[in-house]
């Protein structure tokens, strides 16, 4: 005897030819247990420890560890795999213990210690230690029966999943040369087709045991990757290397479809019939994939070929393994670089890889759970994705190991199956995993946070206990850079242990989710900070409760809250001192300055009284100049003269005189304004009473000349060093009040003549001004003669009103506005044509200063 160990009423003795069972109320060895023959060891036992499930006992020998259910009698056993790190590191076991948490701590020989984690194996796994000929698996279906047929490498069986029992199958492939099972499918009568490596497609009947084979005639056509069959009946096959096959069940008769009638390739991988449109999705080797429609030539189907195009949104892989549309209508494609949903309508591509959370961007194939989720078999493991939920930090992907009970981390194409009860089985390298996606249950139990370090520059510092039981620790200012160093006792997959940490009162936040295992901080300024650690279990769920680790810093004296106060009342008493030093100077600079500025405004003010008087004197000589409008209005019956000069003086001016039996009136702009302008206009109004007395005239044309010739006579301009531009804008009009006749020259001014029915009549006057330098060009002022009508209205003005800015937008009057102005008012009496003409202006102008001085003159017939 090597060990025993009593299980209820039963004593089990361990032996070098495996278990005895020898029950106590009996007193006799009532049953024989071993495991298997292959060698004089394998049923060598050495020690047995229980399980969390009273019906499991796990027995230590020398050829494994073995998991055995009491109650069925059935045993699986653990082995030492090349392909995978994390299995037993040697089969020879000396010694068994469970812990508190029911994990196993093994004990070999030469090999050291390893752990095993019963709770973290979620998936069942069958491979040569429990009852799998061969590990390599390509190719699974369940059959109307709910048994399930197996395709390897070197072999065919069948797997009673009651059981959990193996058969034999492989003399169905006898009389095939290939033994290699690529791919399996029941069609509609029961009858299983059985795709080979390069010897076709085995029919076998399992009612009458009949088998034929099809395409076994060619290598090129004879690898059967995919079987499916279609609404029609019709089976399609596909071929690696050979194209599409489409196959009548009854019959056996053949159509091949290749790269000669439009596929992209003819290494197809995946058939995926989509009843909606009555179309096939095929996926191939390099070369994308492509619908075919067959709807209006069954023998020349419509082909549209999806590939990978790095310019443009595309497939991201041109390798497809297989196509899924899920419930809700959705396409999914499996590729050798990523996932991709597929949107037929908008036909654009949302793809995943690594970096969104999957395990590996190579993914075998799609298959749905009852939950919505979708699994990926990788060439990493097996992945589960939520397409339903919002992918943060990859949340929307979990992932499995061989740490999880996955048969290895690299699966084959075509060999994974969704059962009817919602099971699933995926197969690779090294077995098969069977499993419930709704029993895959989580690790929820969090494990603590430990800081178990504390260092400055790699140099442990030493505390007056362990780090681990502080939870409080104070430093000076020259110590105020270190690492912490923490961990999470779980043991499961230590690799998987996420931690999140926050200095408290220097972090804004928790950092990311990370697997590094220290925070380092440098300069921390003084203070008081809690550091926080968080970490999650194998199965990515965070502990609620953070270890905590305070740690006050002692700032130096100069950053001490006694020292601002200090250096801030000395700074206040400082700033104060130098604002009462300035303030007394500058009040004894502005008082000296104050007596200076009084007595300079002082001289300002007089000089400025002087010339105000001068010009106030200069106004009354230029108004006693201008003939009075009492005279004007006493021969003109209807009229009004609308005079605001911009300054005290003006330089526009009106003038009046009588020759026979016309009068003669003149709206007169010098140059400038204020008093230049005023010098102008006495200059103007003398040389204007001089003509006419003198010369005899009535002609507006040939007084503009000789008032031209007496301006420039006047300013000696172009005789003198002295150049003046300075001259005269002049309207002039002569009018019989018995006859009507008129007679009108203008210089650079215009007359605008209005009837009785309001139509408007401008009369342009010549285009160069009265004066100027230019002596020895000629100036001409043509006369226009007009015939007026009773009700007439003539109207003379200078250009101050429409140059005038205001309004809301601060614009210039503008001619045309003031001409609509004279035609709205021209039916009011003639004074109240003057009053609306002011009121227009003043509105206008607002607030806006008077650019220039204004007049018109409005006569009425």
């Amino acid at each position: 005897m090597r060990c025993i160990s009593q299980v209820n009423d039963n004593l089990w003795c361990g032996t070098d030819g495996g278990i005895l069972v020898f029950n106590l109320k009996t007193k006799k060895f009532i049953k024989e247990i071993n495991f298997g023959h292959d060698s004089r060891y394998s049923n060598r036992v050495v020690s047995f420890v229980g399980d969390q499930n009273p019906d499991i006992l796990w027995i230590g020998t020398w050829e494994g560890l073995v998991k055995f259910n009491i109650s069925t009698t059935t045993f699986s056993v653990l082995k030492n795999n090349e392909l995978d790190q994390s299995s037993l590191s040697n089969n020879k076991i000396s010694c068994l213990f469970s812990d508190k948490q029911k994990n196993i701590w093994i004990g070999t020989y030469e090999d050291g210690i390893n752990i095993y984690f019963p709770s973290s194996v979620k998936f069942q796994l069958f491979n040569k230690n429990n009852g799998l000929v061969n590990d390599y698996v390509y190719s699974i279906i369940q059959t109307k029966d709910k048994n399930i047929w197996i395709g390897c490498d070197e072999g065919f069986y069948l797997f009673n999943p009651k059981s959990s029992k193996f058969s034999d199958l492989s003399y169905i492939l006898k009389s095939n040369k290939s033994k290699t099972v690529l791919s399996l499918f029941e069609d509609k009568e029961g009858k299983i087709w059985i795709g080979t490596y390069g010897q076709g497609v085995i029919i076998y009947n399992p009612k009458t045991k009949q088998i034929k084979s099809i395409l076994s005639e060619s290598n090129a056509s004879g690898t059967v990757t995919k079987i499916i069959q279609d609404k029609n009946g019709v089976v399609w096959l596909a071929l690696y290397g050979g194209g599409l096959c489409a196959v009548n069940p009854n019959t056996f008769s053949t159509k091949k479809y290749s790269t000669k009638d439009g596929l992209p390739s003819d290494k197809i991988y995946c058939i995926y019939e989509n009843t909606a449109d009555n179309t096939l999705w095929v996926g191939t080797d390099g070369d994308g994939f492509c619908v075919l429609n067959f709807k209006f030539d069954a023998n020349k189907p419509l082909i549209k070929v999806f590939r990978h195009n790095e310019n443009s949104n595309s497939i991201s892989s041109n390798v497809v393994n297989n196509i899924f549309k899920d419930k809700n209508e959705k396409f999914w494609i499996a590729t050798s670089n990523g996932l991709n949903y597929f949107d037929f309508e908008k036909k654009e591509f949302k793809t995943y890889f690594e970096k969104d959370g999957l395990a590996n961007s190579y993914i075998y194939d799609v298959l749905p759970d009852r939950k919505g989720n979708l699994w990926l078999p990788t060439n990493s493991g097996l992945t589960r994705f939520n397409p339903n939920v919002k992918n943060e930090n990859g949340s929307a992907f979990k992932n499995y190991s061989t740490k999880d009970g996955i048969q290895a981390r690299e699966f084959n194409q075509g060999a994974s199956f969704l059962c009817n009860d919602g099971k699933i089985l995926v197969g690779g390298v090294a077995g098969l995993n069977y499993f419930n996606p709704d029993e895959i249950k989580e690790n929820n139990i969090t494990p603590n946070s430990y800081i178990y370090d504390f260092n400055r520059q790699g140099k442990n510092v030493i505390t007056d206990s362990n780090i681990i039981y502080k939870k409080h620790i104070e430093l000076s200012y020259l110590e105020n850079y270190f690492t912490l160093e923490f961990v999470t006792l779980d043991y499961v997959s230590p690799e998987k242990n996420k931690f999140m940490f926050m200095l408290e009162g220097y972090d804004v936040g928790w950092s990311a989710p990370t697997s590094v295992r220290y925070a380092s901080y440098t300069e921390l300024p003084g203070g008081t900070y809690t550091f926080k650690v968080k970490a999650t279990n194998s199965d990515g769920v965070w502990n609620d409760v953070p270890q905590q680790f305070t740690i006050k810093v002692i700032p130096p004296w100069w950053r001490t809250t006694l020292f601002y106060i200090i250096a801030f009342v000395l700074g206040i008493a400082a700033v104060f001192g130098f604002i009462s030093y300035r303030t007394n100077a500058i009040k004894k600079v502005n008082k000296v300055l104050e007596g200076k500025v009084n007595e300079r405004t002082h001289e300002l003010a007089e000089k400025n009284r002087d010339i105000t008087s001068s010009i106030e004197y200069a106004k009354r000589i230029q108004e006693a100049i201008l003939p009075a409008q009492e005279l004007i209005f006493s021969k003109l019956k209807k009229s009004f003269i609308l005079y605001k000069p911009k300054d005290i003086v003006s330089g526009d001016f009106y003038w009046f005189g009588e020759k026979e039996n016309f009068k003669i009136v003149a709206a007169v702009d010098c140059t400038g304004h204020g008093v230049p302008g005023a010098f102008m206009s006495m200059i103007g109004h003398n040389l204007l009473n001089q003509i006419i007395s003198e010369k005899d005239m009535f002609d507006p044309g040939l007084i503009l000349q000789e008032l031209h010739k007496g301006i420039q006579s006047a300013l000696k301009q172009g005789q003198n060093q002295i150049h003046t531009n300075d001259g005269m804008d002049v309207s002039m009009i002569a009018i019989n009040t018995e006859t009507r006749d008129c007679f009108w020259a203008g210089a650079y001014r215009n007359l605008v003549i209005i009837d009785k029915d309001n139509n408007l009549e401008k009369i342009d006057g010549n285009k160069y001004p009265v004066g100027g330098s230019q002596i020895n060009s000629a100036r001409v002022f043509t006369t226009h003669a007009r015939t007026l009508k009773e009700n007439d209205s003539i109207y003379m003005f200078t250009d101050g009103y429409a140059d005038q800015f205001g309004g809301e937008k601060g614009k210039k009057f503008m001619v045309k506005r003031f001409q609509e102005i004279l035609i709205n008012i021209n039916k009011l009496e003639i004074s109240e044509q003057k009053n609306e003409l002011e009121t227009q202006f003043n509105n206008w102008k607002g607030t806006f200063e008077q650019v220039d001085d204004v007049l018109v003159i409005g006569i009425k017939m």
